[in-house]
């Protein structure tokens, strides 16, 4: 059984010959250490970091060529069931302020200030932006903006998944990407309070974008949408349930509903602890996969095929402690619980519990997928036998 069939057999519902296994994203540095050269992957801090300096340097082609190449030999490598498509920018950074830190406008003027942290988390994030220095103010004028703008899909962006799909889609599924969530930056926060109008505003844009994205998405080539968004802290939703079910649900329905009409599942992807919402998120949207399954914030895989049975999970080996500083015994054993408790029956795809981020050592991601294969093996019966 090839990882096309496998993963196919998951979203039916069906047990495969073993349990497939994802990553989302795999770090430069780790998927660098892995195939013994430098590795780019636009995942992760180090990655997204290398987009932003490449882009400014004006060597996305070699970029676009390098993401595409080194993707598809490193999942093959890793014999990864799904392989994540990559979407390269076309416009990077307008200005390198320091080594680290680039700046990035819009020809409407939004601009953001990105920093990579080299020395402690390794991620390359916003340290500043307009929507953070004026709040609500700035946020309506950029919904203004979205509404007044038509939508417009820069097919550059399809440059790597293009080859991706060439390369491994006969053998393997391919992602894509279609993000649909309220940020959880303070001035969005504050806005679902003060002004949910404007947040079903911007919901609506962001729909509308992110179906013609997908639409573009299916033509070329993927299997499977990763989308959804950060929507909850380790307590609960970051903003008060009601504005999740009144203002949020409807419009993922409506999204979750487009892709299905293309014959493409939807996984919603978040961390933090979702049970407060979950009949609303992982029932009432017909979403197909719920990813991104925190064990920091205690989302058990044992509750979660209790309650939602019909949902396809996927991950849930933890990448904030068990990954990041093991030790491979440990990583073994949540990996084999993570078989157990949600394998039997099908619908269940291990991985991470978010990436493969730069602090984890390759030796204890190796772990992970080693285990996966040893334990991982159908009929659960099977399972049961090795996990004793």
């Amino acid at each position: 059984m090839n990882s096309r069939e496998r993963v196919s057999m998951v979203f039916a519902h069906e047990e495969p010959d073993r349990v497939p296994v994802f990553e989302q994203g795999i770090a430069s540095n780790v998927a660098s250490e892995i195939l013994h050269r430098h590795i780019y992957t636009g995942a992760g801090g180090t990655g997204w970091f290398e987009i932003a300096k490449l882009l400014y340097e004006g060597k996305r082609d070699f970029l676009v060529k390098r993401i595409a190449e080194d993707t598809v030999e490193l999942y093959t490598d890793l014999d990864l069931d799904i392989v994540r498509g990559r979407l390269v920018p076309s416009k990077g950074p307008v200005r390198k302020l320091d080594e680290v830190t680039y700046y990035y406008e819009d020809e409407s003027g939004f601009w953001s200030v990105r920093k990579f942290f080299e020395d402690t988390s390794k991620m390359f994030m916003d340290v500043s932006s307009k929507i953070e220095r004026e709040g609500i103010i700035a946020i309506e004028r950029y919904v203004e903006i979205l509404e007044d703008n038509p939508v417009d899909v820069d097919e550059k962006v399809f440059d790597a998944l293009d080859y991706i799909v060439e390369k491994a889609g006969g053998e393997k599924w391919v992602s894509g990407d279609g993000h649909f969530a309220v940020p959880i930056h303070r001035p969005w926060l504050l806005a679902t309070i003060k002004r949910p109008d404007l947040i079903e505003r911007y919901l609506d844009c962001q729909l509308e974008r992110v179906m013609k994205l997908i639409e573009s998405e299916k033509r070329h080539g993927v299997d499977l949408i990763i989308g959804g968004g950060d929507l909850a802290s380790n307590h609960g939703p970051v903003y008060p349930p009601r504005v999740f079910t009144e203002t949020v649900l409807p419009r993922l329905k409506k999204l979750v509903s487009f892709c299905h009409s293309l014959g493409i599942p939807y996984m919603y992807n978040t961390d933090g602890y979702t049970w407060p919402i979950a009949e609303e998120l992982f029932r009432e949207s017909s979403v197909d996969c719920y990813g991104e399954i925190d064990v920091q914030a205690r989302m058990d895989m044992g509750e979660l095929r209790k309650r939602l049975p019909n949902l396809v999970l996927w991950g849930n080996v933890d990448c904030a402690k068990t990954l990041t500083f093991g030790p491979k015994e440990k990583v073994i054993a949540e990996t084999k619980e993570c078989i157990e408790k949600a394998a039997p029956g099908g619908s269940y795809i291990l991985g991470s519990s978010n990436t493969i981020h730069p602090n984890v050592p390759a030796e204890n991601f190796i772990a992970m997928l080693q285990a996966a294969r040893k334990y991982g093996l159908y009929p659960a019966r099977s399972i049961d036998r090795q996990l004793d």
